[in-house]
């Protein structure tokens, strides 16, 4: 006998709509009202003042406020009032027009007021989310989350502005969401399945967030100093060129005193352009700090834009670490990242997305290292990042580029080669500036050989590492073509048996595990 149906459970209440913070209009919109604002004072004004002290055609002449009766200011005062009205209209109709939804599975963005916009993100499909805090809505205690999603080189939606508080607390509550992102009612159903807030079974449940930056959740793995962030700035390309260009600013005018100040405006730019350069890498490198968290990693930085940006473990492609040629009596390094969703950086302004450590030294770039790619082994990691960095010529575990090699890089040639351990792909490159990439090997995307006329004259050709967009690019150059196809057909087979092993996310080793 079948058993008599049970009662239907009644539908789950649908998730509310929220409005973002009234100052998001003002906050994004301050430079318009800046320009309005202006062009309404030297126009509008001005032709005012004209035309009630002595009419449009009159000549200019300085407004005394002695001249004008009572009238005047009541118009004037009327005037700046109805324009506040109307911006204070504007700025709350866009307001009330611009709302957000979390779900369990999306996280939606509407806005507009004639030409209406909806934006979602999967959270099945978020890799990171971020907290940006550019300098106004940080005075104001706001902040904007950004979630990158998977292939969208951009993020897919931004929440922007709200509280600081709010901002923490969402990011946490969705990032403790996005391992049950997929499941719903559809899924399997018996006594262990979840049960969601509205009762149903299989819908995905409510639990802490264990990503919540509060309490130790967070641990300080290392910090950038100052000083040695200035540095790093000092001993950079543009800013040689910039002391060149202050340098020889003088000399031109001593040499040629009718002549040198139009040098100098014609340098102006140049000026101005390694200046922005210098700057922004110490305005955002300012602080820098990197977090660890059960996850993952997290890093913060910035002087007066603030940015708190999580970087899981598992979403790493692709580790670069090198040293530019003016850091080397130094010893600092840096490493650079492709992260999944995050898309190639968009310039220097966009960089530090993609950093881990904008300049540290050999040790730090290890424990770095050790936490991007949690899945290799420690030993093999050492061996590699040393003889990568430091190793010329085929010594060790690097395969190198042959003699001949030398007709096409006649000094880059001894340091170019790889390294394959059962994790990880090295390749090294750069004799004044250095560089050695990782790939794990289940990154791996695809593998191309390509050889070019020399090439196929000398017997070389270039293996190229495809992995999703960043500033990483992995490509060994002009080996044996031997070699080349024996590394292409050996990372393809380590790449298929990684993955079909890495079938779960990767997490970070516990302390237990590295005392071990």
């Amino acid at each position: 006998m079948s058993a008599a149906p049970g009662p239907v459970p009644a539908s789950a209440p649908a998730d509310p709509w929220h409005r973002v913070h009234p100052l998001t209009p003002v906050v994004k919109g301050w430079l318009a009202i800046l320009v309005l604002a202006g062009g309404f004072v030297n126009i509008v004004l001005d032709d005012f003042v004209r035309g009630y002290l002595g009419g449009r055609d009159s000549p200019a002449q300085d407004f005394d406020p002695g001249r004008v009766d009572a009238v005047f200011w009541w118009v004037l005062a009327g005037i700046v009032l109805l324009v506040l009205l109307v911006a204070g209209a504007v700025v709350l109709v866009a307001w009330w027009f611009t709302r957000y939804q979390v779900t369990p599975e999306h996280v939606r963005v509407r806005s507009g007021v004639l030409f209406r916009q909806e934006r979602q993100a999967r959270l099945d499909r978020v890799q990171a989310i971020d907290i940006h805090r550019p300098f106004l809505p940080r005075v104001l205690g706001l902040a904007e989350l950004k979630f990158e999603v998977a292939d969208a080189g951009q993020s897919a939606v931004s929440l922007s502005y709200l509280t600081h508080d709010r901002a923490r607390a969402l990011r946490g509550e969705l990032l403790g969401r996005l391992g049950l992102a997929g499941a719903g009612p559809g899924g399997p159903v018996g006594p262990d399945s979840p049960v969601g807030p509205g009762g149903l079974p299989g819908a995905p449940a409510r639990r802490p967030a264990p990503w919540a930056a509060t309490g130790d959740e967070e641990r300080p793995v290392l910090t950038v100093p100052v000083p040695r962030l200035l540095g790093s700035v000092l001993a950079s390309g543009s800013a040689v060129v910039l002391a060149a260009l202050l340098l020889a600013a003088p000399v031109a005018l001593v040499l040629d005193p009718v002549a040198g100040p139009a040098v100098l405006a014609a340098w102006l730019p140049g000026l101005v352009s390694f200046g922005a350069v210098a700057y922004r890498r110490f305005e955002q490198g300012y602080r820098f700090r990197l977090l660890r968290i059960p996850e993952g990693m997290r890093v913060r930085y910035g002087l007066f834009s603030v940015r708190s940006q999580t970087v899981p473990a598992g979403r790493i492609q692709a580790v670069g670490v090198d040293q530019p040629l003016l850091w080397r009596p130094f010893g600092w390094y840096r490493i650079r990242v492709n992260v999944a969703g995050y898309g190639p950086a968009a310039g220097e302004s966009d960089a530090m997305r993609s950093t881990l450590l904008p300049v540290g030294t050999l040790p730090e770039v290890r424990t770095v290292l050790h936490l991007a790619l949690p899945g290799a082994r420690d030993g093999d990691l050492t061996a590699l990042l040393g003889e990568g960095l430091h190793g010329l010529g085929a010594q060790g575990r690097y395969t190198t580029s042959p003699a001949r090699a030398r007709w096409l890089d006649p000094l880059v040639h001894r340091r170019t080669g790889f390294a394959a351990t059962e994790d990880v792909l090295a390749v090294r490159s750069g004799r004044l500036s250095r560089r050695t990439d990782v790939l794990p090997h289940e990154k791996t995307q695809s593998v191309a050989v390509t050889q070019g006329p020399l090439e196929r004259a000398l017997g070389l050709a270039d293996v190229h590492l495809h992995s999703t967009p960043g500033p990483v690019t992995v490509a060994v150059a002009h080996l044996d073509t031997g070699d080349a196809r024996a590394l292409a057909a050996a990372q393809a087979a380590h790449a298929a048996g990684a993955r079909r092993l890495a079938d779960a996310p990767r997490h970070p080793r516990t302390p237990l595990q590295e005392r071990a």
